[in-house]
């Protein structure tokens, strides 16, 4: 990515959003893997964090970016780029407001099968967070999550973690029309590959009929062909033959080749 023209679409927003969600999921993970650092760890809202971090924007945010990539091809229409932008950013905002409050929670002890962990967890679950008057108490003061001059305490953190699950649910809702709505009304693409994308599988009509492809496939470059020096435009798919190489090297079309096979066995025979 670094040095390249990147175009931040719907797909594009979910790809790279995957990679730091996911590796929080994977680095936080390390500590478990201690004895010192798991006895204060283990079964407690960390490992909770640290799970869901892998299992929810990980592997979700991938999900989406696949059906946004993919979804012109199966349908010859795009989905709304600005319903994917609504659904993204605030499945993004509201996703880390679920569960990076649980690695605060965890680290101070709360137990993950007890909300405030009864009475012996009075003393964690009344623990100050962040002191009265700071920037992030003031937040919290104006959405009523805490007291007017109230410090936030570890128990409050549920507060953040309980409605943003419920907003993430909500912002899920322009996903579904999306989904809905664009094969009826979505901008229609100009072509097999609307992306400009360079992979085997634009080479198939759309949509797809049965069976993919109407012929062989066939393959004439690796996957990651882009700005090849001496190319027409800034990406060449592998399904795409060409006279002239990566290099300036001559190559024969692989038609020919498999042609001129056949004629010389042909011509061997009679």
């Amino acid at each position: 990515m670094w040095g390249g023209s990147i175009r931040f679409n719907t797909p594009m927003l979910f790809a790279t959003a995957f990679i730091p969600m996911f590796g929080i999921g994977g680095l936080t993970g390390l500590p478990l893997a201690f004895s010192l650092p798991d006895l204060h760890l283990h079964d407690t809202y960390y490992v909770i964090g640290h799970f869901h971090y892998v299992v929810a924007p990980g592997t979700i945010f991938a999900l989406f970016a696949g059906i946004y990539h993919w979804f012109p091809k199966l349908t010859g229409r795009r989905m709304s780029e600005k319903l994917g932008q609504l659904h993204f950013w605030g499945s993004l905002v509201f996703m880390n407001g679920i569960f990076a409050p649980m690695f605060f929670q965890g680290m101070a002890g709360f137990h993950r099968r007890a909300f405030d962990g009864g009475k012996a967890y009075e003393q964690i679950s009344t623990q100050e967070f962040a002191p009265a008057n700071s920037w992030f108490a003031n937040i919290c003061e104006k959405l009523n999550i805490v007291e007017p001059d109230a410090a936030v305490t570890m128990i409050d953190l549920n507060i953040i973690t309980s409605g943003s699950a419920w907003l993430l649910a909500v912002f899920q809702v322009p996903f579904i029309i999306n989904v809905f709505i664009s094969p009826f009304i979505g901008k229609k693409v100009n072509s097999d590959n609307p992306w400009e994308a360079t992979t085997l599988e634009w080479a198939t009509p759309t949509p797809p009929p049965h069976g993919n492809f109407i012929g062989e496939p066939a393959a004439y470059r690796g996957p990651y062909e882009y700005s090849v020096p001496g190319a027409e435009t800034d990406f060449t798919p592998q399904f795409e033959p060409s006279k002239t190489g990566d290099h300036g090297v001559v190559e024969e079309d692989e038609a020919e080749k498999k042609k001129e096979a056949v004629d010389g066995v042909d011509a061997s025979k009679a």
